[in-house]
């Protein structure tokens, strides 16, 4: 066989997208070439070396081979980058195989952009004559094409999913959600999933991230001949919730003149989403979990009850496992919605959409009210980036730009001045409750701890006019740990 027909038969009868595939074909092939008693191929990464594949004339299992195989060698070969040559006496190894006493080796590195990404191990027995100039010559013409492959095969994943992102991000631009952050990608993955089915979700987000978009995203992703009706359950009069879900009979009870359809009716072959789930009655929330499993709705005062084909989605920000505890919430309807659940985060754990959604807004605002802003200074996109947004996530950062674009007084440009005022509400707020300035007593005692370190940090650098060894001492912390701080909430 010559080289040309090994190389052929490596790079085009393996896998190129399964390195393990690539790799175990290369053994073979190699190991019939040279008549080698054992070939192994190995990994080099940031973390050390793993054996992909490894074969001898035998068919042992990779583990064995290693027993057998110099490592130290292969390791001195990644780190170096150069082809080396050993003689290796077997008793130095393991002897549980039958392999030949004394071994002529040679481990080969596979370089990809100049770095070395593994190295070919061949050994075989001294009975044989030491490897040749020309087996070597093939090896590393070998081992360069592999090398040339697997960069080519990188360069195409890395292509294939920077396309994969960018659709995802037109998509969700579509759709109205917006964030190009790995959480935000894989939520909308998961959205696309579940807008093929009609089973019932549950979003789950703070305040302000955009849950409504989601169940847009859901409607407008998937089939449906019905409309996309939204209901914020606390925003109805407890007695009046089930007529208004339900729908209800002429005469049913005083002011019912005639029938009307409740919103399931309404929302038929479409999607009734229901905002603040956590806001509903105990009793209603039984009447939901009994439609939900039988897909019938019982109008007020109607004789018989009626099958819907509406799909559920609903919407919290609550923590229904402690409702649940507190008995404000059923455990039954909870256990029925967690299983298909959508996690909207929050803004603060996605820092890296901050500046492009502030971008938006203003852009948003510029035409709804009629100015001409060209963005945002550094000092106030610096502000933002500061800001946590803990008290209305996107909501509130669009609310910000906006008071910011109306009071700001240079026309060309928003500066940090009325960013600043956006922690207002929630200073006076807090400070009724005697807590300090921009802390509010809501979230764990370790948020609310983290988010009181924020502060102290930045009043005393704001203190010492930025002087950060002042501020450091002033609050009585070593060097490290004053460093270690800021890093950890992101204060330049």
């Amino acid at each position: 066989m010559d080289q040309f027909e090994v190389f052929h038969r490596i790079l085009t009868q393996s896998n190129p997208s399964s390195m393990v595939s690539m790799a175990t074909q290369a053994c073979r092939e190699t190991a019939n070439f040279c008549q080698a008693e054992v070939v192994a191929y190995y990994a080099v990464h940031a973390g050390g070396m793993d054996c992909l594949a490894a074969c001898d004339a035998f068919d042992n299992e990779i583990v064995d081979l290693q027993r057998n195989i110099n490592e130290n060698l292969v390791q001195q070969v990644s780190l170096s980058g150069n082809l080396q040559t050993q003689t290796l006496n077997l008793n130095e190894l393991d002897r549980s195989l039958s392999l030949s006493k004394r071994q002529h080796v040679v481990a080969v590195p596979i370089l990809s952009t100049a770095s070395v990404t593994g190295v070919f191990y061949i050994a075989r027995s001294t009975d044989h004559m030491n490897f040749t100039e020309n087996e070597i010559r093939v090896l590393k013409h070998l081992c360069k094409d592999i090398g040339r492959l697997i960069q080519n095969t990188r360069n195409m994943q890395e292509t294939q999913f920077e396309l994969d992102t960018t659709r995802s991000e037109l998509e969700m631009n579509r759709i109205g959600i917006m964030g190009d952050h790995p959480s935000m990608v894989h939520m909308f993955e998961i959205i696309k999933k579940l807008a093929r089915v009609p089973s019932t979700v549950l979003i789950h987000g703070e305040s302000g991230t955009g849950k409504e978009l989601v169940a847009g995203a859901l409607y407008k992703l998937g089939s449906y001949d019905g409309p996309l009706i939204s209901l914020n359950c606390g925003s109805v009069e407890p007695n009046l919730l089930k007529s208004e879900l339900f729908g209800h009979t002429k005469g049913s009870f005083t002011g019912a003149v005639k029938d009307r359809p409740g919103l399931f009716k309404r929302a038929e072959n479409g999607i009734l989403f229901l905002d603040e789930l956590g806001e509903m009655p105990l009793d209603m929330q039984v009447t939901l979990l009994r439609t939900l499993e039988c897909g019938e709705i019982h109008p007020v005062g109607a004789d018989e009850p009626m099958q819907v084909q509406t799909r559920i989605v609903c919407a919290t920000h609550r923590d229904l496992r402690t409702m649940v505890k507190d008995g404000k919430f059923r455990n039954d309807l909870r256990q029925r919605l967690k299983g298909l659940t959508i996690r909207v985060p929050p803004l603060r754990d996605r820092r890296s959409d901050i500046l492009p959604l502030a971008d938006y807004f203003v852009t948003k605002y510029n035409q709804r009210l009629g100015l001409n802003f060209k963005g945002l200074r550094k000092e106030a996109k610096d502000q933002l980036m500061t800001m946590d947004f803990r008290n209305g996530n996107v909501r509130e950062l669009e609310h910000t730009i906006e008071r910011a674009m109306v009071f700001e007084d240079d026309p060309d440009f928003i500066s940090v001045k009325y960013l600043e005022q956006g922690d207002e509400d929630r200073d006076e707020s807090a400070q009724e409750a005697g807590l300090p300035p921009k802390i509010k007593g809501d979230g764990t005692f370790e948020e609310q701890m983290s988010a009181y370190a924020s502060i102290l940090l930045k009043d005393a650098i704001e203190k010492s006019k930025g002087n950060k060894t002042k501020a450091m001492k002033s609050l009585g912390l070593s060097r490290t740990t004053f460093y270690s701080l800021l890093n950890r909430h992101g204060i330049n």
